[in-house]
C-alpha cells in the first residue's frame, strides 16, 4: 500500500541523507575525487539493482532472474546504466558524456522521484522488508542521488539546449522500450511492457506510462 507508514518514513529519512551527502560531496573540488563519487554512485546502483538475485541464492540455493535484471524494462533501468556510463568515461569534457550526462541528470532523477514516491513495484509485493522490494527502494535512492550529483558537481549545467540531448534520449529510450517488447514477442514470451510503452502500472495515475513521463521530463528539462 502507498504512503504507509514504512513508505513515508523511507522518503523522509532518504530525503534527508540525500541532501545531507549532496552537500558534502558539494565540497569535493578535484576532478578525480568527483569523478570517483560519479562512478561509485553509477556502480552502486547497478550492483545493489541486482543484488536481489544473490541474496535470492544464497537464501535458498537457487535464484530467479526477473526480466528487469537482464533488460532495461522500466525508463530507471535504462537511467541507472546511463549514469554508469557516464560515471565509467574517463574523458568528462567530450561530447559523448555531456550528452549521456544529461540525460542521466533528468532521468535519473526524475524517475527516481516517480518511483519512490509511486513504486509500482510496492504496489506488486507490499512488504516492505522483502530484499527484492527495499534494495529497490535504496537503488532508486542511490540513482538519485549520481543524478542529482551530475548537476551538484556541474558535470550539468540547467540550460535550454539539454533539451535537444535528453530529447535524443528519450528517443532512445523509445527504440529500446520496442526492440525489448518485439524480442519477446519474437521469442513468444509475452511481452513485458517496456518502457510503459503498453499500459500503465498504476491505474490511479494516467499519466504515469512512457509517453507521459517522457512529456513530464521533457517539459522540466524547457
Amino acid at each position: 500500500m502507498l504512503f504507509d507508514v514504512y513508505h513515508i518514513c523511507y522518503i523522509i529519512i532518504s530525503s534527508i541523507v540525500t541532501v545531507g551527502l549532496l552537500l558534502l560531496f558539494s565540497r569535493v573540488r578535484s576532478p578525480n575525487g568527483k569523478a570517483l563519487i560519479l562512478k561509485s554512485a553509477g556502480i552502486a546502483t547497478v550492483v545493489i539493482h541486482v543484488s536481489s538475485v544473490w541474496v535470492e541464492f544464497l537464501i535458498l540455493g537457487h535464484a530467479e532472474a526477473y526480466a528487469n535484471i537482464l533488460f532495461p524494462i522500466f525508463f530507471c533501468n535504462l537511467a541507472m546504466y546511463m549514469l554508469l556510463i557516464s560515471g565509467l568515461i574517463r574523458n568528462k569534457e567530450g561530447l559523448a558524456f555531456r550528452w549521456i550526462s544529461t540525460f542521466a541528470a533528468y532521468a535519473g532523477t526524475i524517475g527516481a522521484l516517480i518511483s519512490l514516491f509511486y513504486p509500482d513495484y510496492y504496489l506488486a509485493q507490499p512488504d516492505f522488508w522483502d530484499w527484492g522490494i527495499f534494495k529497490s527502494f535504496i537503488s532508486h535512492s542511490v540513482m538519485m542521488i549520481g543524478s542529482l550529483y551530475l548537476f551538484v558537481g556541474g558535470y550539468v549545467k540547467i540550460r535550454v539546449f539539454n533539451l535537444i540531448p535528453y530529447s535524443a534520449g528519450l528517443i532512445f529510450t523509445l527504440f529500446v522500450g520496442l526492440a525489448v517488447n518485439g524480442l519477446f514477442a519474437a521469442c513468444g514470451l509475452e511481452m513485458p511492457n517496456a518502457m510503459f510503452l503498453l499500459g500503465i502500472p498504476i491505474e490511479e495515475i494516467p499519466f504515469f506510462n512512457g509517453y507521459g513521463i517522457g512529456q513530464v521530463n521533457a517539459g522540466i528539462t524547457d
